[in-house]
């Protein structure tokens, strides 16, 4: 069967993981921009199954029970592709005790910071910033 191509935004689930009260976060080197870990759903998978595979590719870490949390929307430029994107990123909530054991091709740069300082980072990517619009008062 053929798959339709189909316009409008991209759907991407991502996780706030949290290791002893900082989240992670990465530098994404297709946008240049910090995000938290996460990807594109494939077709025909649910939204849980999109996260825990996302996790388990670009951290090593198998997760559990992913917590929804709310969903942000953005329009940015896919340096490597050198294309305007549209996507709709659903968030979820996870805790681990383990280091990621990154994909540098997915992920550049990481590092541990606490939610407060999530929040002011400038260069983040344009649906991260539009959650925390949403959700303003949501604390982790």
């Amino acid at each position: 069967m053929k798959i339709a191509e189909l316009r409008g935004h991209q759907v991407v689930c991502s996780a706030f993981i949290k290791k002893d009260n900082k989240f992670l976060i990465v530098m994404c080197p297709g946008f240049k921009v910090w995000r938290i870990p996460g990807g594109r759903a494939e077709h025909g998978e649910k939204l849980e199954e999109t996260l825990i595979r996302e996790m388990r590719e670009e951290t090593g870490i198998e997760f559990k029970n992913p917590k929804f949390i709310g969903y942000g929307q953005d329009q940015q430029f896919l340096v490597r592709g050198q294309k305007e994107t549209s996507r709709l990123i659903m968030f979820f909530y996870v805790e681990t005790s383990k280091e990621p054991k990154l994909d540098f091709n997915e992920a550049e740069d990481f590092k541990w910071v606490t939610f407060d300082e999530l929040k002011l980072i400038k260069n983040k990517e344009g649906a991260l910033t539009d959650f925390f619009n949403r959700n303003f008062n949501l604390m982790l």
